[in-house]
Formats: structure tokens, sequence, C-alpha cells
């Protein structure tokens, strides 16, 4: 009988609790920031940094970068890349490879069986993501983004667009959500 009228006694509380503070519906959590070295650029939308010996895949939050050619040197599988993919690659390598950046994590999602930080990089209080895009590296990918960030992004990619920088100054871009490269495989040529 005590055990129930226990029970009972702290269930109501929680439900007092509960009516005084109730939790908010779809609240979103604040984003975890880390500060890092950039020790690598694997694309024009994606770095690892080290942050006190770990290391994090970052996909750059808002940006969908030109897709590279990739190659398996075992198999000989070749898939070509799109335009301007490598003049992204270093114009994001020339602005933080090598430099501490602020990392602002607003997600972790998985592709192809590794983990990535969809971030925002800053450095120095410059937001690379947005500078990738304004000066014409990459698309605003929409998928992503949210409400707040939305004027934002379109509007670094419209500027861009407007001026004809980057992958702008060609008469029709595809983006990379709609590339599809005939892949094909290389013959080994020796060595």
């Amino acid at each position: 009988m005590r055990v129930g009228r226990f029970l009972t006694t702290v269930l109501s509380c929680f439900c007092l609790v509960a009516l005084v503070h109730p939790a908010p519906l779809h609240a979103e959590t604040p984003p975890q920031v880390v500060e890092g070295l950039v020790v690598g650029v694997a694309e024009g939308d994606r770095i690892t940094v080290n942050s006190f010996g770990t290391e994090i895949h970052v996909q750059l939050y808002g940006i969908a970068a030109p897709q590279p050619a990739r190659m398996d040197k075992y198999t000989g599988w070749y898939k070509p890349g799109q335009p301007y993919a490598e003049e992204a690659f270093r114009a994001l390598s020339s602005k933080i490879l090598h430099q501490v950046v602020k990392v602002e994590i607003r997600r972790n999602i998985v592709l192809k069986n590794d983990q990535v930080a969809l971030a925002v990089v800053y450095l120095d209080h410059r937001n690379i993501n947005l500078e990738m895009l304004a000066e014409g590296w990459g698309w605003a990918y929409r998928r992503f983004l949210n409400r707040a960030d939305h004027a934002h992004y379109l509007g670094a990619e419209k500027y861009a667009r407007s001026k004809k920088t980057g992958l702008w100054s060609q008469d029709n871009p595809q983006a990379p959500w709609d590339y599809r490269p005939n892949v094909r495989l290389r013959r080994h040529t020796g060595g």
C-alpha cells in the first residue's frame, strides 16, 4: 500500500513539472561548436578537421560543390568529374587548409558508412560556406538548409550567378544532384 501511494505521489510530481515546464515541440538543439586544424580537403565542400586529436569529417552545410573525377586504382573503375570541381577544391584549400577554424555542427549524417558532420566553417569570423557560394564554387544545397539560413545561402548563390563567377561562367551548369556521368573501366597501362 505504501509503495502504491509513493508511486502515485512521484507520478503526480512529474505531471505537475510537465505542466509547469512543457517541452517545446520540434525544438532545435543548439549547434555544437568545435575548434580544430584543417588537415585535409577532399572536395570543394568536404574537409577533415583535427580537434584535439580527433579527426572530424565535415560536409560544408548549405553548399554542394561540383563532383570531382574518381578512379579506383585496383579495379580501373573511372567516373569523370564535373567542370570546376578542381577549381572549387583549390579555392577551398587555399582558404582553410592548415588553418585553425571553428566548426559549427548543425547535424551528423552518415555518407557511405562514414559519419560526417554537416557544419558551417568559420575562419576569423568569416563564414567560409557563404564565401564559397558567393565566389561561384557551388550551389546552395536547399535539401539541408533550415529556414533561417535559406535566404542567406540562396542570396550568395544568386550573387555569384549574376556576376558569372566560378562555375556560373558556364552557360548551363549542371547541379551535382543531377549529374550522371558515364562510369567506365580504364585499361591498365602497365608499370
